[in-house]
């Protein structure tokens, strides 16, 4: 090569090095901490780039794994993680956590490298059409020029746009596609750029005071306030809890709300019964018609509540500032409340407070409901039990990760007066089971406090390399895996009693005979099986007080599952009294 084309050379490698590194310059300046990498060739600028800016780099093995670390760790401080990955299948094992952020407007930006445009279909190994890879599920995604073709001024503009459209009201991943051209490694040291942009430089407004509320609750006295699994700010919950407490409108706070804790529960009328209150006619045949529902967060875990909002629509059905889906399957809503919620529940409103006659019912018998589920939890050794026993040992200054399917149902019922600094952190955006460890693995990288993972048996199998993970980083996570021999949630459907039980096994409960215990303690997590409920509080508070991660395995059965919740239900009813 001579002399010219050398420097010729030289010179597409350095200001491609230059792009990157302002790109992620910016991106630091704007409040981004981290990234989160998985191995490969044609990423190496980006790798490179991010570590050289100060970047915290976090390295996974499995694309998987990143993409749910990165996840986990933006549902727990809000703030966007940079996952960053080779062309190819590479970017496709990111698509699971991609659809999850979107639904559950969770921000992250990712950076996917890829080929240059004359090499793209036409048989170059590990390309595929990355363009577009992640459909609707991004806020916005964009094909890069080649780096060492463009100024590195078009580098800041673009991570300015990828942090507001991450950023903004309606948060949620972005995507970037970086096309790269050899050769990819630097030819001189690097030096990172003075950032220009500020945390200033993206703000967002937040709209004047709603008047529309509050005109709602001094019309209506029988209203009820909704609260789904979310990720807001206290500041944000406050004001929900004010307005409950002020118009005496109570409010129906999902496990994953962040309204179950003393704190909140001691402030304003919250009911967190739901699931058994909805499903029992004595009840709900006490209630008047209800004239407002208004809803805040991602739809509400409860089925009962949802089946009995469907036949008993009220007059007015608010959601206020949805996301990218409405909390609204059955097509009631009347009002849409867009904007800052902490505006929409600021100002007083009825003054009725939690003395009347509507809101001591909902309290009256919530009450009555928890002593139910009290009772068994005490007299029994069930899922519930376990369940209730392992939630209420949850010290203070911990994350708690909720798998899908039977877990959050399990919370549902008995995941009550929790410590006011426990964050509850779930995937409920799109509800899938998978990648939940490999989610809470990132909340704990970006929490103060350990986080414990209670995750079921077939969720855990789901993400073994979530668990590889968890023990090669030496993860601050307490897992305990609660196993009832496969998918359990089946066993609630009717079509468990419409088929044979040995095709109702293969088909749909798929018992599947890991030995998650071996599994753990080879990749270096420490694993215990957990013989009887009563030892819960001694090994969870043991693990909590230790470094690194653990596995703990609680064993029981479909057949025992679905007995608890009949059981449960049962002793309600048996306690309900009719005024």
């Amino acid at each position: 090569m001579t002399s010219k084309a050398q420097k010729t050379r030289d010179d597409g490698v350095n200001a491609m090095y230059a792009y990157c590194l302002r790109f992620f310059s910016e991106l630091k300046a704007l409040g981004v901490t981290n990234a989160i990498i998985s191995p490969g060739s044609r990423s190496t600028p980006l790798v490179l780039s991010a570590k050289q800016v100060g970047l915290d780099v976090v390295v996974h093995l499995d694309e998987r794994v990143a993409a749910f670390h990165a996840l986990g760790a933006a549902k727990a401080t809000r703030i966007p993680s940079i996952l960053i990955c080779s062309s190819g299948t590479a970017a496709a094992n990111y698509l699971p956590a991609v659809v999850e952020a979107n639904h559950a407007a969770t921000p992250m930006i990712i950076c996917t490298a890829d080929r240059p445009p004359e090499l793209r279909q036409w048989g170059e190994g590990q390309t595929i059409n990355q363009v577009g890879l992640y459909g609707n599920n991004v806020r916005w995604h964009y094909d890069l020029p080649v780096a060492s073709e463009i100024n590195e001024s078009h580098a800041r503009s673009t991570a300015f746009r990828a942090w507001s459209m991450s950023t903004s009201r309606f948060q949620g991943p972005v995507h970037l596609n970086w096309p790269f051209r050899k050769p990819l490694e630097p030819t001189q040291k690097l030096e990172t750029p003075e950032a220009s942009l500020s945390p200033e430089s993206s703000y967002q407004e937040e709209m004047p005071r709603s008047s529309s509320l509050i005109s709602l609750a001094k019309e209506y006295e029988r209203g009820l306030i909704t609260v789904g699994p979310n990720n807001l700010q206290d500041k944000e919950l406050d004001a929900l809890v004010a307005f409950s407490s002020d118009s005496g409108w109570p409010i129906l706070a999902d496990p994953c709300s962040q309204l179950r804790d003393r704190g909140s529960l001691s402030s304003a009328p919250i009911i967190t019964s739901g699931e058994l209150l909805f499903a029992e006619e004595k009840f709900t045949s006490l209630l008047d018609q209800v004239d407002v529902i208004v809803h805040v967060g991602l739809p509400a875990t409860s089925k009962a509540y949802r089946l009995w909002k469907q036949e008993t629509p009220p007059t007015r059905y608010v959601i206020v500032s949805p996301g990218v889906d409405w909390a609204d399957p059955s097509h009631e809503v009347t009002d849409i409340i867009q904007g800052s919620i902490t505006a929409a529940f600021s100002e007083p409103s009825s003054g009725r407070g939690p003395n009347s006659r509507w809101c001591e019912l909902w309290t009256k018998h919530n009450g009555i409901a928890l002593e139910a589920v009290k009772r068994h939890v005490l007299e029994n050794q069930s899922e519930l039990s376990l369940a209730s026993r392992i939630l209420s040992s949850i010290p203070s200054g911990t994350s708690l990760m909720l798998s899908n399917s039977m877990i959050v149902r399990d919370a549902e019922l008995v995941l009550q007066n929790m410590k006011s600094d426990v964050k509850v952190i779930s995937n409920r955006g799109a509800n899938g089971i998978d990648g939940v460890i490999s989610t809470g693995i990132g909340v704990s990288s970006s929490s103060e406090g350990r986080c414990l993972i209670l995750v079921g048996d077939v969720a855990a199998v789901h993400d073994i390399a979530g668990l590889v993970a968890a023990g090669r980083l030496q993860s601050d996570v307490v897992i305990v895996v609660i196993d009832n021999g496969g998918g359990a949630i089946f066993s609630f459907l009717p079509v468990a009693k419409e088929i044979d039980n040995d095709s109702f096994e293969h088909l749909f409960t798929t018992p599947h005979h890991t030995n998650l215990i071996d599994i753990a303690s080879s990749v270096g997590v420490q694993s215990q099986v957990i013989e009887s409920s009563l030892d819960v509080e001694g090994l969870l508070g043991r693990a909590f007080e230790s470094k690194g991660p653990s596995l703990f395995l609680c064993n029981t059965s479909v057949e025992e599952t679905v007995k608890a919740y009949e059981e449960m239900r049962a002793g309600f009813q048996a306690s309900f009294r009719e005024e």
